[in-house]
C-alpha cells in the first residue's frame, strides 16, 4: 500500500491506496485510522491532489464508501 503524508491537510495526516483491493487508507490528525472499501483509483487521486483534502472528497467518501476502523 502506498502511504502518503498531507501535511496540507488540517484533518487528514496520511492516506494509503491498494488499488488491487480498492481499499483507501486514511489516518486522521485527531486520531483514527480507516479503510473505505471497493474505492475507485480517481477518488484517491482526488484527494491527495486536493488543496483541502477533507473537506473536498471527506464528505463524498465518508457518505459513499463502506468502511472499517482499523485503529
Amino acid at each position: 500500500m502506498e502511504i502518503k503524508r498531507l501535511w496540507h491537510s488540517r484533518a487528514v495526516a496520511e492516506v494509503g491506496y491498494d488499488g488491487d483491493a480498492r481499499t483507501l487508507r486514511i489516518r486522521f490528525k485527531h486520531g483514527g485510522l480507516y479503510d473505505y472499501l471497493d474505492v475507485p483509483t480517481e477518488v484517491y487521486a482526488g484527494l491527495i491532489s486536493s488543496a483541502h483534502p477533507w473537506t473536498e472528497w471527506g464528505e463524498q467518501i465518508k457518505a459513499t464508501y463502506e468502511f472499517v476502523v482499523v485503529e
